[in-house]
């Protein structure tokens, strides 16, 4: 969208961080594989991100286990459940929680800091879904297994994790993680989940590949979905390796369980949702439009962090503050989620420098 084309412009942060980093220039020489190793490389010479003073193993209990899948494959997951109750007594909400990875890579681990402090800081059950991976295991495998572990959560979520979905069900994940929560709210939609899913976390998702552009409406590519062009050469993700992880992933571009924004109805889906966006992503016009839709046929209420100038998932490299401060805003937008009161505005963005 025009309007969000001033997001794209680099911010200092950014500026100097990359400047220091040589490999971080022309990624798209190489393969998607040789990209994660650049990434590892270069998050080798930073600290790892602190473990805070209150996330210790008194205040969470974390659970290994698996569950059956609908091909029987047994589908490893990791539950979170806080040690003490609600201060209020309330029944504790449930978040499903699926990894970042561009559908290739990742696992429990990648994510389970921050299920940690999701757990501890918002006193909420959180389960940790290890999906399984492309191309391995190709399209729809993982996002099977993901809607697979939600309503299984869903029926167990009193006797195995502690917490009332009725009380609060959320999907939501990163990257590749946030596509399966958004093809999920349409999936369960779909099927009458029971409970419903009521609130959607969803950081820098992908909502629709570039090679379904041509079956979007027209207005869509003319007027709003324009960062996949201004952001084409991002660092961190190119228009070139979007088509790399399509091919490797194995999904038909135009498949709703992938371009999820294609499906024809947005009604009925949660009534609530945190976005994340980066200014410097190819995929920062589809969240926002996603967005919109959301609110427009759903009437989801949303609230939005956007990193301005910040290319996707900048939040690895610790150099810069924003990225220190990346995970307190997690805990915020989900607390959102859950809140009890209604928000005072249908849309709130935060704009982060």
């Amino acid at each position: 969208m025009a309007e969000y084309a001033k997001y794209s412009k680099a911010s200092p942060q950014w500026t100097q961080f990359v400047a220091s980093q040589p490999l971080l220039t022309d990624l798209d020489r190489v393969g998607i594989v040789e990209r994660k190793r650049t990434f590892i490389e270069i998050e080798f010479q930073i600290p790892v991100r602190d473990v805070p003073d209150d996330i210790t193993s008194k205040a969470v209990t974390v659970t290994e286990f698996t569950i059956p899948a609908r091909d029987g494959y047994a589908l490893p997951v990791r539950s979170y459940v806080p040690t003490t109750a609600r201060p209020d007594g309330s029944p504790r909400p449930l978040l499903i929680y699926l990894h970042a990875g561009g559908f290739l890579f990742g696992d429990l681990d990648s994510g389970d800091l921050n299920c940690r402090v999701l757990a501890v800081r918002l006193n909420i059950s959180v389960l940790n879904v290890g999906y399984r991976l492309a191309p391995k295991w190709p399209f729809p495998t993982g996002v099977n297994d993901s809607y697979d572990a939600t309503a299984w959560a869903g029926k167990n979520a009193e006797s195995h994790l502690a917490a009332s979905p009725s009380a609060g069900f959320l999907v939501g994940g990163i990257s590749s993680g946030a596509n399966f929560a958004g093809v999920i709210a349409y999936t369960a939609r779909d099927a009458g989940l029971s409970p419903p899913i009521t609130g959607l976390f969803v950081s820098i998702p992908v909502c629709i590949m570039p090679q379904a552009y041509a079956a979007a409406p027209p207005e869509w590519t003319e007027k709003h979905l324009l960062s996949l062009e201004q952001n084409a050469e991002n660092p961190l993700l190119t228009r070139k390796s979007l088509t790399d992880i399509q091919e490797l992933y194995g999904c038909p571009p135009e498949d709703t369980r992938i371009s999820f924004l294609l499906n024809k109805g947005h009604s009925g889906l949660p009534g609530r949702a945190y976005f994340q966006i980066c200014g410097r992503d190819p995929l920062r016009d589809e969240a926002f439009l996603w967005q919109k839709l959301l609110k427009e046929y759903s009437g989801t209420k949303s609230k939005i962090h956007v990193y301005s100038g910040q290319p996707h998932g900048f939040w690895r490299f610790l150099q810069m503050e924003v990225s220190r401060g990346w995970l307190d805003d997690v805990v915020e937008g989900i607390a959102f989620l859950i809140q009890g009161e209604e928000p005072v505005h249908e849309t709130e963005m935060v704009v982060k420098a």
